[in-house]
């Protein structure tokens, strides 16, 4: 099974890692960046023969050799890159956030079949773990940090977070916003009724985080969101007299220590090589793409 690289950046060299495991052979890479020494570099390591600067000689070639694609390159080239591999009738694997903006997407819709959004946190298992143990029946409240750097971030980045809630929990619904010079705390909803407290604090000291609070007062926390954390009790301990609580660890994973590769992108590329045979998939596609920009949106 052929895959076809748009992009050149240092993110890339995962993405072929990855694919690689997953039995997928290189045809070819493409950047629209005419001074980029890594696309060489990554042509090298990974023995890929051809080398394109011009998209649409890339997306001819990706059609006449049968190979699906991956983009991630700028996302001002997504919108010519992947209409031209739908007009092809290619499958697609296209970084997040896909777009900026909800309008954007409108286009695309009607091609849901042939575009698998890439948001690898979503293969986390630390997920898997969180569904089977915290189901929406026993859920009380959701926290989430987000210590962004600025917020034009939030789109290209926090949509990560946004797209674990989204995966877990389906849409969400804005309630409230208090937007300050430097912070934005929003209350959204799930369809369960569940409430999610959302802050984002600009540059602030801290790891993103999602945190689950049960109605049987369990907790677990994503903190930073490749380690997992699940307190099931306080422990009462004696300091110089004093009493000190400290929250029980009942069970810790990292998402680091479970693979040699960045977490998520083996799996992301497992389900890809099945969505690409169109069989059954775990994966976000491009609608919910769209929802979780609109969230980002509506938050910015």
């Amino acid at each position: 099974m052929k895959l076809s690289v748009f992009g050149s950046s240092q993110i890339i060299y995962h993405h072929i890692l990855a694919a690689q495991k997953n039995s997928f052979e290189i045809n070819s890479i493409c950047t629209s960046n005419k001074n980029s020494k890594n696309v060489f570099i990554l042509a090298k390591k990974f023995k890929i023969k051809k080398i394109f600067f011009d998209w649409k000689l890339f997306t001819k070639d990706c059609y006449l050799n049968k190979s699906s694609v991956l983009i991630a390159g700028k996302i001002e080239d997504n919108k010519k890159i992947l209409s031209q591999c739908l007009k092809y009738k290619l499958k697609v694997l296209v970084e997040k956030p896909v777009f900026k903006e909800e309008k954007h997407f409108k286009h695309f819709l009607k091609f849901k079949k042939n575009i698998f959004v890439g948001y690898n946190r979503i293969y986390y298992e630390n997920l898997n773990i969180l569904k089977k143990n915290f189901p929406c029946k026993l859920l009380d409240n959701i926290i989430v940090k987000c210590p962004e750097t600025s917020v034009n971030n939030i789109i290209t980045n926090s949509c990560h977070i946004f797209s674990i809630l989204h995966y877990l929990f389906g849409k969400i619904k804005i309630l409230k916003k208090i937007k300050k010079k430097n912070s934005i705390f929003c209350i959204f909803i799930t369809k369960k009724k569940i409430p999610i407290y959302i802050h984002i604090n600009l540059n602030s000291p801290d790891n993103f985080s999602i945190e689950l609070n049960s109605k049987n007062n369990i907790r677990a926390i994503l903190n930073p969101i490749e380690q997992l954390l699940i307190f099931n009790k306080l422990i009462k301990k004696k300091y110089k007299k004093n009493n000190i609580y400290t929250p029980s660890i009942s069970k810790k994973t990292n998402e680091y220590l479970l693979s040699e590769f960045k977490p998520g992108f083996v799996n992301q590329y497992y389900n890809f090589k099945k969505f690409i045979k169109n069989k059954k998939s775990n994966y976000l596609n491009i609608y919910d793409a769209k929802d979780i920009v609109s969230i980002c949106n509506q938050i910015v």
